[in-house]
């Protein structure tokens, strides 16, 4: 459950981040100016003052020059601190101005640079920025196309997992607890050794339908002390009894264990919480054969935080869940833009891209379990402020359309339907129309979400579609940060069909209407930022009508 003082802490730790990082900037440009004849080339210094200026003034185009001719002439000497100290200065003034021409490849490309001299002058905190920055700013364009033949999403074959689709609902809320006739998922809370789950019986059983995924949030509620308390051998009969309790359900059930101990307000010690979630997991295994464990850290971690310290082993985890809150402003009650930095690394403002958010989560462990977005929202009200509800329909739009397109190992969402008194940010939608109403549009327009116990759809790209549809549905994906408006052009042997100006930017082709043989597919992305992508495919069309795309 989100807490405020979680972002509190956060907060507290970005002001840290700012002072270390202007400390070294500061140190490295008085170093760049320090003339060490003996190991710098003495061509460098004809572009030393002019680079400075060009910082200084934010001439872009100067930056470009002078920049790229500082690394031109040190980038086939050996490294050592003079060139490290000198080049990374020069790629962290190069990438801003690419990324504000939507040159983001170019700008990744000198990201990478930042980050390896960064990690040979030791600069851990240089290195976390930039290696998040390029995760933030990375345009990830793809396409996609819509097809039955749902073998081709990833399976891992863990306890609860289908085979295809995606669980989706919300956690129950007294604010708003009818069910949507479409949802397939419903989260309760319990605070584990606080509360027992049989006393939310009447709650629970109403959804225990067989169709639908219950979800467990079994929080710690004094954090390190609660984790200590459950591994004595006092809270045996307590584990015991709830793990007893849902093995009487017939749904499918998911056990969030200790959820966000990345984030919480005192950080969780790792070998103690790894402990707790074992002994937990140990007796859901014996107990309760039908619940799945899920491991389900927040989506970014207090700044000296490792999520994997905290992975208790795949043999405890048949799911990897995360909390994503995609929020206008990192603090609801100071509602202002943050550095850039600071908003890029949080994912708040001109980066609030949950798809974006949600990367390092996916990259860590989908390869190996089923993923879950285990609770998220965008706050649509900040109470006695600003009303947010465009910015919380359009994250909500971004996420619960791209969500398995992107990620099909996203077999899992939760949207946390509550009203905070501890935090001024309102979810709840049964306060915010717009926002609800999106949110029942979404979940029906995203043909992988499972319905009804069933799922007719998966999300390809593109380039791997084999499928005999009367219609080929295509969709791309291309969310610029900065809200930079973005378009498409689809082009069909060299004819314009679609220039769709809204996401999923979509595409429509007739089978019936293609010939038998091989047609050309290029499909333009364009930015308001000069951003600028294009993508190309092969349609080949069999005399039985089955179609093949590949990419060029």
């Amino acid at each position: 459950m989100v807490i405020y003082c979680k972002y509190f802490s956060l907060l507290k730790e970005d002001n840290k981040i700012m002072k270390k990082r202007i400390a070294f900037t500061l140190a490295f440009s008085m170093f760049a100016s320090i003339p060490v004849y003996a190991q710098i080339p003495q061509s460098y210094w004809q572009y030393q003052v002019p680079f400075q200026n060009a910082v200084a003034s934010n001439n872009k185009q100067e930056i470009l020059s002078t920049s790229n001719a500082i690394i031109d002439i040190f980038k086939d000497l050996p490294v050592d601190n003079d060139k490290a100290g000198i080049l990374f200065i020069a790629y962290e003034a190069l990438y801003p101005v690419y990324e504000s021409m939507g040159q983001y490849n170019k700008a990744i490309e000198c990201l990478k640079e930042y980050v390896k001299y960064g990690e040979y002058l030791h600069f851990a905190d240089a290195v976390k920025i930039g290696t998040k920055r390029i995760e933030k700013i990375d345009p990830m364009v793809e396409v996609y196309a819509l097809t039955k033949d749902t073998s081709k999403t990833p399976y891992y074959g863990m306890k609860n997992e289908p085979k295809s689709g995606t669980y989706w609902g919300r956690v129950h809320s007294q604010v708003s607890d009818e069910p949507i006739a479409t949802e397939s998922a419903m989260s309760f809370y319990v605070e584990c050794l606080q509360e027992n789950i049989k006393d939310y019986d009447y709650l629970i059983r109403p959804y225990d339908d067989g169709k639908r995924m219950i979800h467990i949030a079994f929080n710690m509620p004094n954090e390190n002390a609660t984790l200590n308390s459950v591994l004595q051998s006092s809270s045996d009969a307590y584990l015991k009894s709830t793990m007893e309790y849902l093995s009487t359900l017939k749904s499918p059930v998911l056990l969030r264990i200790g959820g966000e101990m990345n984030v919480w307000t005192n950080i969780a010690d790792p070998q103690t919480f790894q402990q707790a979630y074992i002994k937990i997991a140990n007796i859901a295994r014996s107990t309760a054969p039908n619940v799945a464990l899920v491991f389900s850290p927040n989506d970014i971690s207090n700044w000296n935080t490792d999520i994997q310290r905290y992975y208790p082993g795949d043999a405890y985890v048949d799911w990897v869940g995360v909390s994503l809150y995609t929020n206008k402003y990192q603090n609801a009650n100071s509602p202002k833009a943050n550095e850039d930095f600071s908003e890029m690394f949080y994912g708040n403002g001109a980066y609030s891209n949950p798809i974006a958010k949600l990367k390092e989560i996916v990259t860590l462990y989908g390869n190996k379990k089923p993923i879950i977005i285990t609770e998220g929202a965008s706050g649509h009200t900040i109470k006695g402020g600003e009303n947010l509800t465009d910015f919380a329909k359009n994250r909500m739009n971004i996420l619960y359309t791209y969500v398995n397109m992107v990620y099909p190992q996203v077999k899992g969402i939760i949207y946390f339907d509550q009203d905070m008194n501890d935090s001024k940010y309102d979810y709840a939608l049964n306060h915010n129309a717009t926002v609800k109403q999106q949110y029942i549009t979404s979940g029906a327009n995203n043909k992988a979400f499972i319905s009804n116990d069933k799922v007719e759809y998966a999300y390809v790209k593109a380039g791997s579609y084999k499928d005999n549809l009367a219609e080929i549905n295509l969709y791309t994906y291309c969310v610029l940060p900065g809200n930079i408006i973005a378009w498409t052009n689809y082009y069909l042997d060299g004819k314009n069909i679609a220039s769709p100006r809204t996401i999923p930017f979509p595409c429509s082709i007739s089978s019936n209407s293609l010939s038998v043989g091989t047609h050309n597919l290029k499909v333009e992305i364009k930015g308001e930022n000069g951003f600028s992508n294009i993508k190309e495919y092969n349609i080949v069309k069999s005399a039985d009508g089955m179609v093949n795309i590949t990419s060029k």
